[in-house]
């Protein structure tokens, strides 16, 4: 199949939820970086104008969306976590919503960080919470009432890549992960823009493998039917996908810190700072 067949099928059959072997084959080819390129970098300009849109409403509100959108998710996430490990509870759920109470519980609060300035910080601080409680819940099924449900060790270390590659996009936008400040600080201001745009341009080319080569995993995942191990019905694909997202965040990241150091380096402002992981961006 030519290029432009198999980035036809790329679009055009995961945009229709139709994904077979013949897909599949497609986004192993080189295909899939003509598609994925320059999806990572619209998919990052549409982030950023989504942080800007989340400024405007916290300016028109006066305080942070979170003060907000976290009660929503916490009751959320609660209900899950209940529903997961105490059956009438999901039965119950599952009579309210005609067997809709996974998506409705997940798809809530997903919809609610996207009114955050930084969902990213939302998302590592409750999968470490939902991680948390899974293990000790675990533990204490284990070692007490001598039960266990067999997810409860498969789905943590799930929860833990998402945890773990949000917290690096976070932290790259506070420029703490790689930032080599001490060395860069010693430096003219233009030696310092130069390698600060340089260490961002990489990120993008990063961003750009990844989203590719985790977007081809994902969809293999999805064409062969892979379940989580110790589940009967819980996709890896689901959590999988939230890689090439991750990575196209973090690129509106890259973008984002490229357009701050300009500013610096125009208006004379200090380019590099003292930054604080978990600090504010």
């Amino acid at each position: 199949m030519s290029t432009w067949s198999d980035m036809a099928t790329i679009v055009g059959s995961t945009l229709a939820g139709d994904i077979n072997f013949k897909v599949v084959k497609a986004y192993r080819s080189d295909a899939a970086w003509f598609v994925f390129g320059p999806l990572t970098l619209i998919g990052a300009i549409v982030f950023y104008y989504r942080e800007r849109l989340a400024e405007g409403i916290e300016a028109r509100l006066g305080r942070p969306t979170t003060s907000i959108t976290h009660p929503i998710i916490a009751i959320c996430l609660t209900l899950a976590l209940l529903a997961a490990f105490l059956p009438p509870i999901a039965e119950f759920f599952k009579a309210a919503t005609g067997d809709n109470h996974r998506f409705i519980l997940i798809a809530i609060p997903i919809i609610a960080i996207l009114f955050e300035r930084t969902p990213e910080r939302t998302i590592v601080v409750y999968t470490y919470i939902i991680m948390a409680a899974i293990i000790f819940i675990g533990v204490i099924q284990r070692f007490v009432f001598s039960v266990q449900v067999p997810w409860s060790t498969t789905i943590p270390p799930l929860l833990f890549m998402v945890m773990a590659w949000y917290g690096a996009t976070l932290n790259i936008r506070l420029r703490t992960h790689l930032s080599f400040t001490e060395f860069r600080s010693r430096m003219g201001r233009s030696g310092q823009l130069f390698w600060l745009t340089f260490d961002n341009v990489l990120w993008l080319i990063f961003c750009v493998i990844v989203v590719t080569t985790t977007a081809r995993v994902t969809v293999n995942a999805y064409d062969n039917f892979a379940i989580v191990l110790g589940t009967d019905d819980i996709m890896r694909w689901w959590f999988l996908v939230t890689m090439p997202l991750c990575f196209i965040l973090l690129a509106t990241r890259a973008i984002e810190n490229i357009l701050e150091d300009l500013r610096k380096f125009r208006s004379g402002g200090p380019m590099i700072e003292q930054a604080v992981i978990g600090g504010d961006t």
